[in-house]
């Protein structure tokens, strides 16, 4: 599959994670919900770790490292996120998780010992005056504990994609994924297991194993092969003008399934921070081209889960 056409896939499928994970955790607790999803993925990928020497390759003392901190930055930030959704709203989520971009420029300050530009500055300001409002909109109600667990998840996406895009070249988008669910998982398990003992939530109504099935299927298996596809295999300036828009499609799908309805807050939150991302997104691009070769820091934008 090209690159564009997996990243599009990947956009759609993105779009709908906060409305699935606000459904999830309706009915199981977060890390539950997130750990159950990661084992589905993996079952469905095992038929291909058996092939192309994939599992040995996950194990590897080349691989191993990057794909454990891929596991564990993702992981955690996962259930951070999904765990936030029962507090907050589906649209929130996606436009608070846009902070994202700010974290990159600072990772990438601290990586090249290089100053925020006047540029970077304001457009960081513009993100963080979009999630401000809806910040501020929320204090009366509870969403404001969801949209403040989301601001904290991004920073542990971004070192998750700095080891992505430190893998071998010749690593193909399967190996990427399982051995990311893999380390995360057991990276979890203790987790799962003190909540399981404390009476976490869970059901084995069809309605619940029908969103864990979403979840594994859609959000914990091809969304990571479609995102690696992509990201791996195409300059990041497509990728990040593509995938930030998410958050507005997030608001569609929300509005259209009746999850919510958009008060012009979430509008104007909206348009004020994806500006402000897709700005600093483009100065950081630059920034990134001007540089040689062995002194660029992979970055991404983007919550892919």
């Amino acid at each position: 599959m090209p690159p564009l056409a997996a990243l599009i896939l990947d956009w759609l499928i993105t779009a709908l994670w906060p409305i699935v994970a606000k459904s999830g955790t309706r009915l199981y607790s977060g890390i539950l919900f997130t750990s159950a999803g990661l084992v589905i993925g993996l079952a469905l990928l095992s038929p291909w770790l058996c092939v192309k020497n994939r599992m040995r390759r996950i194990f590897s003392r080349q691989l191993a490292p990057s794909l454990f901190l891929m596991g564990v930055f993702s992981g955690i930030a996962s259930v951070i996120y999904i765990s936030a959704t029962a507090y907050t709203t589906p649209a929130n989520a996606a436009i608070m998780a846009q902070i994202e971009v700010i974290y990159s420029a600072l990772l990438c300050a601290f990586f090249l010992k290089e100053r925020i530009t006047l540029g970077q500055g304001l457009a960081s300001l513009l993100v963080m005056g979009g999630t401000g409002l809806i910040m501020a909109h929320d204090l009366s109600s509870p969403r404001w504990k969801g949209d403040l667990m989301i601001l904290a998840t991004p920073w542990m996406f971004q070192v998750s994609h700095i080891f992505s895009k430190r893998l071998p070249k010749d690593i193909d988008p399967v190996t990427a994924t399982a051995g990311r669910v893999i380390y995360g998982l057991a990276a979890m398990a203790p987790f799962c297991a003190w909540t399981i003992a404390r009476g976490g939530a869970w059901t084995w109504e069809p309605e619940g194993l029908r969103l864990l099935a979403v979840q594994g299927l859609f959000m914990s298996c091809l969304n990571f092969i479609l995102w690696y596809a992509a990201i791996l295999n195409m300059e990041l300036a497509k990728a990040t003008a593509v995938l930030l828009s998410y958050p507005a499609l997030t608001l569609v799908f929300s509005w259209a399934l009746g999850r919510e309805t958009i008060a012009p807050v979430q509008i104007v939150g909206l348009v004020v921070t994806m500006s402000g991302a897709y700005w600093m997104t483009l100065l950081l691009v630059r920034a990134q081209r001007a540089l040689p070769e062995r002194q660029r820091v992979p970055s991404e934008t983007g919550s892919e889960i």
